[in-house]
């Protein structure tokens, strides 16, 4: 039997017109091989009986997920889905039987849905939140409210879904005057809508640049402001926690915070938020350092520019998982192309590198952390490319292209402590 992993926390930032991308957290999966094998040395994944790489990442109609024990790799095909499993003690492969569901990572996949919840206005456009439709992990399924919300329409919020309250704050919002400074929490149980305080919240915001929930309170840090009509968007680079149990924001702390930036890369330990690369604006110069913030302490650790010219993976949406997260407070980060592996000590704020001379590069791969032990399956290599030089007025317009080929082998290494 597969078994789904049930987060008890889901928050980031919702855009209607953008698949959902949680913010990574720690993975609690127990190596069932009980961390056996070299450290630090990869081991290539058996051949035998293995699958062919999951070259197309579809979304809903490809897995590859751990059960527990097992990674299996499977595609849906007429509603059922065929596959095969590797267990990595006997490093076998075996396939499984045809079936109905596969338990995703998220249980919120289910059902062709790729968030925990959808909002939208009674006549069906999906900026408004007078009928939310939201994943109840205590059902186990979707329940669907329908009422007045204190919120106006608007899009790219600041949106926790923690056990069975929804939290939406900020976001942008034209007929309301642009960026937006309020926000509410949605009782499942009791299915009503409570606004949440404004005092001491931070300043109006669109697309906050962090979201996390420490199991108390709800972290908002960064973003960006601008008025309706347009103005000039201005990045921010302050934020603050809300107590959804007293109702109340408290500032963070801005001493050693990471500069103001943009899409940068977050993560939360359990214990701490780690912020980043980015930019100072959409397009801007690149960021390569960033910070680590402890609710407990209110206090920013500066995180110095990570090693080498590795480029932080952004995403982290569906099977294509690039930011791993250890429960020893370890962030994974596996970049575009596999290079090199950076790992940041969250409590210490250092960084350090692992060769990925086993795997070689690729990009489209798949990836999971057991315990210690880290797993690269798939993927594809970039065998040619021609880039294209900037256009000269009055030459022929340049294709630009590139070939790609499978990768079907797999490997694992363990983590060093």
């Amino acid at each position: 039997m597969i078994l789904p992993l049930l987060l008890q926390a889901v928050f980031g930032v919702a855009d209607p017109a953008q698949r959902f991308s949680p913010v990574p957290v720690p993975i609690a999966w127990t190596d069932p091989c009980g961390d056996r094998g070299p450290v630090r040395k990869w081991v290539k994944m058996s051949a035998a009986g293995a699958p062919a790489s999951i070259h197309n990442p579809g979304w809903l109609d490809s897995a590859s997920v751990w059960t527990g024990a097992r990674m299996v790799v499977a595609l849906r095909k007429n509603g059922k889905w065929n596959g095969t499993a590797f267990d990595p003690c006997a490093n076998a492969w075996s396939p499984i039987p045809e079936t109905q569901e596969l338990a995703p990572n998220q249980p919120w996949q289910t059902g062709r849905h790729d968030r925990p919840f959808v909002a939208s206005h009674a006549n069906g456009s999906d900026d408004g939140f007078e009928r939310v439709m939201v994943w109840d992990s205590a059902a186990k399924k979707y329940v669907t409210i329908q009422s007045a919300p204190p919120l106006s329409p608007r899009g790219h919020y600041a949106v926790a879904l923690i056990g069975r309250k929804l939290l939406v704050w900020g976001g942008w919002a034209i007929r309301s005057g642009g960026a937006q400074g309020d926000g509410a929490v949605l009782d499942l149980a009791r299915k009503r809508w409570k606004k949440m305080s404004t005092a001491g919240a931070p300043s109006p915001r669109l697309q906050p640049t962090a979201v996390a929930w420490t199991g108390k309170r709800l972290l908002v840090w960064g973003g960006r402001f601008a008025t309706w009509p347009p103005s000039p968007l201005r990045t921010l680079g302050d934020g603050a926690q809300y107590d959804p149990a007293t109702d109340r924001w408290t500032p963070m702390s801005t001493e050693n915070a990471p500069s103001a930036r943009t899409e940068a890369v977050v993560a939360w330990t359990g214990r701490r938020l780690v912020v980043l690369a980015g930019a100072p604006e959409v397009g801007g110069q690149p960021l390569r350092d960033g910070g680590v913030y402890d609710p407990a302490t209110d206090r920013w650790t500066h995180v110095d520019p990570l090693p080498g010219d590795v480029v932080l993976p952004k995403g982290n949406v569906g099977p294509l998982t690039h930011i791993l997260v250890a429960p020893d407070g370890r962030v994974v980060f596996l970049p575009q192309q596999l290079g090199q592996i950076v790992i940041l000590d969250a409590d210490t704020a250092r960084w350090t590198t692992l060769d990925a001379d086993g795997p070689g590069k690729r990009n489209s791969f798949r990836a999971f952390l057991i315990g210690r032990r880290l797993i690269v399956w798939g993927g594809s290599q970039l065998i040619a490319e021609h880039i294209c030089p900037p256009p000269i007025p009055g030459q022929p317009i340049c294709d630009s292209w590139a070939e790609t080929a499978p990768r079907d082998d797999g490997w694992m290494i363990l983590l060093p402590h």
